[in-house]
C-alpha cells in the first residue's frame, strides 16, 4: 500500500496508525522519553530501510553525529528538529515523519518538472496547454470519468481518428478503499472509457504528475494492453543486514477487458510520475509496442514501512526493492525513457506540449 504518498496529513495518519509494523525499541529501559524515541527511530531504520547505500547513508555516522545532542531535557522541538537533519538526506519520498495533528516532515526527493511548475496556477495551466495541443492535433474535447481528488477527476479521455489519449493523475479510485476492491472498482469505470477506443490504432496514456496510490490500479491498466499473462515485476523486502533480502514476490500483468489490442503505445512520463506511477511505467515497459516518453519517473518505489514511536509520532520508511522482469532496480534512477523531452515553463508562452507532440509524431 503506498497512500502515504499522496502527501496528505490525514492518509499519513491513518496510513501509519494502521499499518501495525513493529518499532524497534532499544534494550535500555532506563532512557529518558527523548532518548528512547531517538534509539527507536534509529533502530527501526537500521532495521528495516532498504537503500542505505543506493542513496550515500551512513547510517552509523549519523548516530555519532545526533546522538549525543539528544538527553532528557530535549524538548519535542528539538527532537523533530534532529530528526527532519537526520531523514533529509536521504531525498526518499517514502520517508515522513508526522506529530499527530501539528506537523509533518517529508524526505522529498527535488524534482525538476516542480521547479519549472511549481504552484497549483501553472500546474492548471500546464495542463490546459496539454489539452490545446490536443485540440489542435485534431482531438475531440476532453471528457472524464470517475471520481475527483484534488480537484482532479479520475480519468480524462479523448480520441482523434486513429489515436486515444488518456491521462489519469493518481493510482486508486477512493482514498478509502482497500487496493484490491479499488482496482475492481478502476476495472468498470476502464470499461466505460475503453469502450470510446474502439478501433483506434494508437494510445497514448499520460501519467505525468501522477501522485501514486496502488500498484493493483496500475496492474489493472496495464492488462488492458496485454495480450498474454506476463511477468510484470518483482518485489523483496528486507529481513535482516542492509543486502539481506527475502524471496522475490512476483507480479504479473495479465490481459483485462476485452479491447482489441493496438498498434503502439505511447507512456507520458515526467520526474513528478512517482510511487505507484513509477510501478505502472516500470510494467508498460515490459509489454511489446510500448515507448516512454519525456523524462525518467521520480524514482520511488517501494512500499512503506508505517510505525509509531514511543511518543505517538507517526513514521514511514522504504523497506522493500522493486524489480523489472529482468532483475533490475530503478530505485532513485526512475523508470528510463526511451524518448527523452521535456516540458519547461516556455511551452506555456507557445501552448505547444512537446512531450505529447513527439509521442504523436513517433506513431508508425
Amino acid at each position: 500500500m503506498k497512500k502515504l504518498l499522496f502527501l496528505i496529513v490525514a492518509l499519513l495518519y491513518f496510513a501509519c496508525a494502521n499499518a501495525q509494523n513493529p518499532v524497534s525499541l532499544p534494550k535500555d529501559t532506563t532512557l529518558s522519553s527523548p532518548e528512547e524515541n531517538f534509539e527507536a527511530l534509529w533502530l527501526t531504520f537500521e532495521d528495516h530501510y532498504a537503500f542505505f547505500k543506493l542513496r550515500g547513508i551512513d547510517w552509523h555516522s549519523v548516530y555519532k553525529q545526533y546522538r549525543p545532542a539528544i538527553n532528557s531535557s530535549t524538548s519535542n522541538d528539538t527532537l523533530y528538529s534532529v530528526f527532519t537533519k537526520m531523514l533529509a538526506p536521504f531525498h526518499d519520498n517514502h520517508i515522513n515523519l508526522i506529530v499527530p495533528s501539528v506537523k509533518q516532515f517529508r524526505s522529498i526527493k527535488p524534482s525538476r518538472f516542480q521547479a519549472e511548475f511549481g504552484t497549483d496556477s501553472l500546474i492548471s495551466m500546464f495542463w490546459k496547454m496539454v489539452d490545446r495541443t490536443l485540440l489542435r492535433q485534431g482531438f475531440g474535447p476532453v471528457r472524464y470519468a470517475g471520481p475527483s481528488f484534488n480537484g482532479r477527476p479520475l480519468f480524462a479521455y479523448t480520441t482523434s481518428v486513429k489515436t486515444a489519449y488518456l491521462r489519469f493523475n493518481r493510482c486508486f479510485v477512493s482514498q478509502e478503499a482497500d487496493n484490491i476492491p479499488d482496482a475492481k472498482q478502476c476495472s468498470h469505470i476502464l470499461d466505460t472509457v475503453f469502450a470510446a477506443f474502439k478501433n483506434k490504432n494508437h494510445i497514448i496514456i499520460d501519467v505525468r504528475d501522477n501522485i501514486g496510490g496502488n500498484d493493483e490500479f496500475a496492474f489493472e491498466v496495464a492488462g488492458r494492453f496485454a495480450s498474454k499473462k506476463i511477468i510484470g515485476m518483482y518485489k523483496r523486502t528486507r529481513q535482516g543486514g542492509y543486502e539481506d533480502f527475502g524471496n522475490k514476490e512476483t507480479w504479473y500483468i495479465e490481459p483485462k477487458g476485452t479491447n482489441k489490442r493496438v498498434a503502439d503505445v505511447f507512456v507520458l512520463t515526467n520526474d513528478k510520475t512517482v510511487s505507484a506511477g513509477d510501478v505502472f511505467a516500470m510494467i508498460m515497459k515490459e509489454l511489446p509496442g510500448v515507448k516512454i516518453v519525456g523524462e525518467n519517473t521520480r524514482g520511488i518505489y517501494s512500499d512503506m514501512y508505517g510505525f509509531t514511536l514511543p511518543n505517538g509520532w507517526l513514521v514511514s520508511l522504504s523497506h522493500q526493492r522493486y524489480y523489472n522482469n529482468q532483475m533490475v532496480c530503478y530505485e532513485g534512477a526512475g523508470t528510463p525513457v526511451n524518448i527523452n523531452v521535456k516540458n519547461t515553463r516556455k511551452d506555456l508562452v507557445k501552448s505547444e506540449d512537446p512531450v505529447l507532440q513527439t509521442a504523436l509524431k513517433k506513431q508508425r
